[in-house]
């Protein structure tokens, strides 16, 4: 067999928010081969890619027999070809960065502290408001679902907008991908490189809720009429800094992050992002988009 199998086991530790859940079964394949074979054999049931948690929002207590849950974590090679920095979906944007360090390789800096793993990274591309994951990446190797089949693409501009890519509108999984080693990036002396990293990693803690569970920013940055609005700035305009509902609340420290006090619920945090959404509406007429996924 191409994939490991586990029976009725906790959600907790598979989400950054910490939300209690229980799932059914959770696989984790070995191979690209594994892959297929979940896919194949589980096509009458909803399959959830687990990555390494973050930007996800579990609405259920349990996830039965008509779910199947999907981890990555024994995909997580990396290695250096043909002038390419290869990963597989597994390994965690803080591991990738760390390896073009190693490698004297800059431009990956902005990825150490972003929660999250490759696969999902892509799927989302996942990155600041200046940089993404996908301006550095290559070539895809992901199943298609619609062809059930493995295949590899190389990347084009197309494939990429903020914060989503042609894969997460199909719906695809992503296996590996290849990244860019660009000449001009190259940089023998890697104590500037790990300065950089130093510095985003300290900017970062200053700004948000690192001492309370987390999924990262919970909005979508606003963009009406080429015109970019900032989440936590209309919060505070509607009075939801610090709100609290049960044991969730909008963070005092950054308002774009709605944080776990110890027992949350999924009630109480998807009351806050509702509350948050009329709110800012009835206010300010805008729509907010959530950047999460509720499974």
């Amino acid at each position: 067999m191409n994939y490991l199998v586990i029976k009725d086991t906790s959600l907790k530790h598979y989400n950054t928010l910490r939300l209690e859940a229980t799932a059914h079964t959770i696989l984790f394949p070995l191979n690209k081969e594994g892959i297929k074979e979940i896919f194949q054999k589980n096509k009458d049931k909803k399959i959830v890619p687990l990555g390494n948690g973050s930007n996800i929002l579990f609405s259920k207590k349990y996830y039965g027999l008509d779910y199947v849950f999907v981890s990555f974590k024994h995909l997580n090679n990396l290695s250096v070809e043909n002038n390419q920095i290869i990963a597989e979906a597994g390994v965690t944007l803080s591991e990738l960065s760390w390896y073009a360090l190693e490698q004297g390789i800059k431009g990956f800096e902005f990825l150490e502290d972003i929660p999250g793993s490759v696969g999902g990274a892509v799927i989302m591309n996942a990155g600041t408001y200046k940089d993404t994951i996908g301006q550095l990446i290559n070539e895809v190797t992901y199943y298609d679902k619609i062809t059930e089949e493995i295949v590899s693409d190389k990347v084009t501009e197309d494939d990429f907008v903020r914060r989503n890519s042609k894969w997460a509108k199909n719906d695809d999984l992503i296996i590996s991908v290849k990244f860019k080693m660009l000449e001009e990036n190259k940089n023998e002396d890697y104590t500037h490189i790990l300065k950089e990293m130093q510095r985003i990693k300290k900017d970062r803690y200053m700004k948000q809720p690192r001492n309370f569970p987390n999924a990262g920013s919970v909005f979508k940055r606003p963009n009406l009429e080429g015109k970019d609005y900032i989440v936590w700035e209309l919060f505070d305009g509607v009075g939801l800094r610090g709100k609290k509902i049960g044991d969730a609340s909008i963070s005092e420290k950054h308002p774009g992050f709605i944080i776990n006090h110890g027992e949350a619920t999924y009630d109480d945090v998807l009351s806050l992002i509702d509350l948050a959404k009329e709110k800012v509406k009835k206010k300010f007429d805008i729509d907010l988009e959530l950047e999460w996924k509720i499974i």
